[in-house]
């Protein structure tokens, strides 16, 4: 290989990537589930189920289906009212902090910090999650900060349960 030359990165001859044995059998597994799923959301039963496949596949299983195949299956799915989307992950399932946690923690702050600037925010979130932003937070994280806030709320003059000040001024 000449200097500066890069080495073949797996693209066919069209530049299309090249999955490999690992990909492709995790992307048939995939498809395999996707289909069992829509047979349970369409209903169908054993018989009509092997129909359906036979009609589309021409086999009666998807265990010996290809990717192509599977894919047709998916798409005649689809045509029959089985809709597949992207599986949309929430931020907890990421183990992000959610929108509630956020918004929970930026009004504590407002109603009990000295410095209500968002830098002061995020130098007590890095002092508490030991992260540099709001939005690097994970649930549990988060949880912490929460819990560190409601501490504060009673040093301010405000009840953490309430958000409201002992003589009923916000």
């Amino acid at each position: 290989m000449r200097i500066g030359a890069k080495p073949h990165v797996g693209r066919g001859p069209h530049g299309q990537t090249k999955e490999g044995p690992v990909a492709k059998e995790n992307r048939r597994n995939k498809l395999i589930q996707l289909v069992h799923i829509g047979r349970s959301k369409m209903g169908l039963t054993d018989d009509a189920y092997r129909a359906f496949l036979e009609g589309i596949a021409g086999k009666n299983s998807c265990a010996g289906m290809t990717v192509r195949q599977l894919e047709a299956v998916l798409r005649a799915m689809r045509k029959h009212g089985f809709p597949i989307d992207a599986r949309r992950v929430r931020p907890e399932e990421k183990g992000a902090a959610t929108a509630a946690q956020l918004e929970y923690i930026k009004g504590m702050w407002a109603k009990c910090a000295r410095d209500r600037s968002d830098r002061a925010l995020s130098a007590f979130v890095k002092r508490i999650a030991g992260v540099e932003a709001l939005r690097f937070l994970t649930v549990l994280s988060a949880r912490d900060v929460i819990l560190a806030l409601r501490e504060m709320m009673p040093k301010a003059g405000f009840d953490p349960d309430t958000s409201e000040a002992p003589d009923g001024k916000n």
